[in-house]
Parts: structure tokens; C-alpha cells; sequence
């Protein structure tokens, strides 16, 4: 192949990712819409049923994960 013939090859290349890529994007933005998830003021954030988020120290030296509970304590 000459240079020719690769520069083509990748002009094509670049061509076809980029169409597909947007054409997902507004694929994508056009079901968003259509679902009706793109309300105004739609932020859905994780609540934790008004329970406090237990904080801890710093990590300690070579404690690179800390493993607590999964389901917080209840106090009833």
C-alpha cells in the first residue's frame, strides 16, 4: 500500500467512527426524550432514608480498603 492508499484508508476509517459515534449520540438524546427522563429539575440523587453516613479516620498505614456494613445499623 502507498501512502495514498493509507491515508485514504484512514480518512475512511475516521469517517465511519465518527458518523457512528454521533449518530449514537443522538440516538441516545432522542430516547432520553422519548422516555420522558429528561424533565426539568430531574436530579435523582441516592437517599439514605435521613440515616448518617458513619465517618471515619484516615486510613491507617497499608489498610488500602476499609470493608464495613453493608445494611446501616438501625436504631429502633
Amino acid at each position: 500500500m502507498n501512502n495514498k492508499q493509507k491515508g485514504l484508508a484512514a480518512i475512511s476509517i475516521f469517517l465511519v467512527l465518527f458518523s457512528g459515534g454521533w449518530y449514537a449520540n443522538e440516538f441516545n438524546k432522542r430516547t432520553i426524550h422519548e422516555k420522558g427522563l429528561d424533565g426539568p429539575n430531574s436530579v435523582n440523587v441516592q437517599q439514605l432514608d435521613n440515616h448518617i453516613v458513619p465517618t471515619t479516620g484516615p486510613f491507617q498505614p497499608r489498610e488500602y480498603i476499609r470493608i464495613g456494613n453493608r445494611v446501616p445499623n438501625r436504631a429502633e
